[in-house]
């Protein structure tokens, strides 16, 4: 018996053994051959990282023999991407050619792990550095800098994402390889997921079910964690933000370390905010709101196998807004109020097989989210309150995403994928917006991309099925009672793209895809007053799916001093699905049902990216993003964003020995006015807002202590933007505030 597990023991050890090749080579700058320390190279695959020592060398051991996808990045320098393929020790030097144009990673959101340029659909990334240069309290907020990206809000806490006009269950979110559903029908629900640990988001605009399944009808927004240390390094940070407005703060710190087989990271915070001030200065009651979250990762590369185990707790307690009241910098919660503990484990696989991989994600969720009509909430770093709630639903979903990589033949890679999920959902409250139910959704795929000179192509068909069985809930003749039904819903689906790189300069994209979304428990079932709106809601059980057909381009142009990037889109929705009011009322409260129609969304989105020559110090960007939507009548469509202009000032200030990277930036934003809106919305004033930063690096020793001051709405104005729920009681969007935030490294070993 001994022998036997002795023997299990050699076995597993021998297949984890690094037994593979070793990379190695030189870093230097192209323009004066100088060697260059501290350089960054990555793996995007296999999350395994080395920097180059003071004299610009590196040693990457690989784990096997085969093709890798490698990204070589250093502050100042155009980013290096090359598929490099492996069959003995290799030496390779790079050369960086000094850029001051920001150029894009490896696009994480690809099933390819691609380059930008091999892109149909500009994806939009932005890291955690850039996000936390604004002065926004949340994570959703933060987004919109993106040309595209808006919220739907109810204050500060609560955000519910919009792409190109699409929100709500049009919009997925993906985080570790899996979806991310927290309720996403509710207007009162908030994204579920923290800005703690990120180390950047890919938005991806436009039907993306071919890669996702349903509800990527409108887009992703890609969620990816932090990077694992580079290899033989334990590292870890210290950051904290402080907020004016809302006398409020953000706190994490995280370790992480990795060997050349093992890695793991560890990373805790915690955040509260107090009511935030208008314009005016008078605080609106009850925006109050806390989160604290931990998070945890172990990986491993060997030579067959590739993993990465994540763990997240995240509890929220959020303050929900509905008059101006008692004036309170209390961070205490009062009634009502939410509740909210999410848990996500997921499981992220490679496993190669000969010269082909198979990608194995599998992940758990579970989002217990309660509302409480009475009551008091003190605020601690992890809330227990054991009164009953008024609202309680628990909703836990299981999930894969399997994806086969065929080898390269002939310039043609193929993938064969499926993805399903199983949810259940069960209320615990005295009310209940969604019935108890469960779902169950599978679809198959097959993808395809061809490389042919200058022209990348990406294309695939695919079909979904998707079960959904709702329970009775409730007593019969009750206001919320919903009886049993059973639903079946498929789709098939398909996007075929291409680029089209003429030279150096110029990217010409252009890309036909369709998408899908079956109708959510709450457009079938609803039976009750829904508080937060005030409005009576009624299902309907005779929805069908919302089909859409979107045809998307764009022209890119980067040269040395100058990019700038157009793109176009026109997006056709077959029974959209919407809320319009009936001419009845149930105890004085208006009563409206869901009803569907042909719709059409157009839009323009432009960067433009520009440093003078011989003034590479000075920066400047501009961002325009419009949006017109209508159903087939000519009626508008609700929660449809004003157009919005975004200019941003950046002088990057001379270096010393002791401050480097140091910044000054002033933006202004524009909102156009908004008077193209259905039955239950009110126009939208135009409105003008300025805010600026300044940042630096101090370099304290051997860490590089990040500093940055932001200022938003300078000027302290009066404005409600068009998506927030709070304008049509009077209430304004936040005013001025001052944040002020710091980021302190520190290194246990290595580097």
């Amino acid at each position: 018996m001994k022998k036997n597990i002795l023997l299990a023991l050699m076995l597993t050890f021998t297949m984890l053994e690094i037994v593979g090749q070793v990379v190695r080579g030189k870093i230097i700058d192209s323009h004066t051959k100088e060697t260059l320390p501290g350089v960054n190279l990555y793996l995007p695959e296999l999350k395994k990282g080395v920097v180059t020592d003071v004299h610009g060398n590196y040693i990457l051991n690989l784990p096997r023999n085969g093709e890798y996808k490698l990204q070589v990045s250093f502050i100042g320098y155009d980013i290096f991407i090359k598929t490099i393929t492996v069959e003995n020790d290799l030496t390779l030097n790079i050369e960086l050619h000094p850029a001051v144009i920001e150029t894009k990673e490896f696009v994480v959101s690809s099933v390819y792990h691609s380059s930008q340029d091999e892109n149909p659909v500009d994806v939009v990334q932005i890291d955690n550095k850039k996000l936390s240069q604004t002065a926004s309290p949340t994570l959703m907020q933060q987004l919109t800098v993106v040309p595209g990206i808006n919220i739907i809000s109810t204050g500060l806490s609560i955000g519910k994402p919009v792409i190109r006009g699409l929100s709500f269950n049009r919009v997925l979110i993906y985080s570790d390889g899996v979806g991310i559903d927290n309720q996403q029908f509710g207007e009162e629900h908030g994204l579920g997921l923290s800005e703690i640990g990120i180390e950047k988001v890919e938005v991806v605009k436009g039907p993306s079910s071919l890669f996702y399944g349903a509800d990527a009808m409108g887009g992703v927004l890609h969620f990816i964690t932090e990077r694992p240390a580079a290899v033989n390094t334990i590292v870890g940070d210290f950051n904290t933000k402080y907020f004016s407005n809302t006398e409020g703060y953000s706190t994490n710190i995280g370790i992480k370390g990795a060997s050349e087989m093992f890695r793991y990271r560890v990373r805790g915070g915690i955040t509260s905010h107090s009511d935030y001030k208008q314009g005016n200065n008078v605080r609106v009651t009850n925006t109050r709101f806390s989160e604290s979250v931990l998070k945890a990762g172990f990986g491993f590369v060997s030579k067959w196998w590739s993993n990465d185990m994540n763990f997240s707790v995240l509890q929220t307690s959020v303050g929900i807004p509905e008059e101006i009241g008692v004036q309170s910098s209390s961070k205490n919660l009062e009634a009502p109020f939410q509740l909210i503990n999410d848990y996500v484990i997921t499981s992220q696989n490679i496993f190669y097989i000969k010269k082909s991989h198979i990608n194995l994600n599998i992940g758990f969720i579970e989002n217990n989210r309660n509302e409480y009509e009475e009551g008091k909430l003190n605020q601690s770093i992890y809330n227990f309150y054991n009164k009953p709630a008024s609202l309680g639903m628990k909703l836990r979903t299981i999930s894969y995403d399997f994806k086969w990589h065929l080898p390269e033949y002939k310039r043609v890679e193929l993938i064969f994928g499926s993805q399903g999920k199983k949810q259940k959902n069960r209320n615990y409250g005295e009310e209940n917006l969604i019935p108890d139910a469960e779902e169950n959704q599978f679809g198959g795929f097959l993808l395809v991309k061809s490389n042919w000179n200058k022209f990348t192509s990406i294309g695939g068909i695919r079909y979904d099925v998707k079960n959904i069985h709702g329970l009775q809930t409730g007593v019969f003749g009750d206001e919320g009672y919903k009886r049993e039904f059973k639903q079946k819903y498929d789709s098939y689906n398909t996007s075929l793209g291409a680029t089209y790189q003429m030279n150096e300069k110029w990217l010409f994209r252009s890309n036909f895809a369709t998408g899908f979304r079956t109708p959510n428990l709450a457009e079938l079932s609803s039976n009750g007053v829904h508080e937060g709106s005030l409005r009576y809601e009624i299902g309907n059980l005779l929805l069908k799916t919302e089909q859409n057909v979107e045809l998307d381009f764009g022209v890119e142009y980067i040269n040395e001093h100058v990019s700038f990037i157009v793109s176009g889109f026109n997006n056709t929705i077959y029974n959209y699905i919407y809320l319009t009011p009936l001419d009845s009322i149930i105890d004085d409260i208006p009563v409206y049902s869901y009803f569907q129609s042909d719709a059409k969304l157009s839009g323009l989105e432009l960067t433009l990216d520009a440093h003078p020559h011989a003034m590479h110090w000075l920066h400047f960007e501009t961002n325009f993003a419009m949006v017109v939507a209508s159903k087939f009548n000519g009626e508008p469509l609700p929660r449809i964003p004003a157009h919005n202009v975004n200019n941003t000032i950046k002088i990057d200030l001379k270096s010393s020995k002791k401050l480097k990277n140091s910044f000054f930036s002033i933006t202004s934003t524009a909102y156009f006015a908004q008077n193209r809106i259905s039955d239950f919305e009110k126009n939208t004033s135009a409105y003008f807002l300025i805010s600026s930063s300044v940042g630096t690096t101090i370099q304290l020793e051997t860490f590089p202590v990040e500093l940055s001051f932001v200022v938003s709405n300078l000027f302290n104005e009066r404005f409600s933007n068009h998506l927030s729920r709070l304008k049509p009681n009077g209430i304004y969007d936040m005013g001025r505030n001052f944040m002020i935030s710091l980021k302190v490294p520190f290194s246990m070993k290595g580097s």
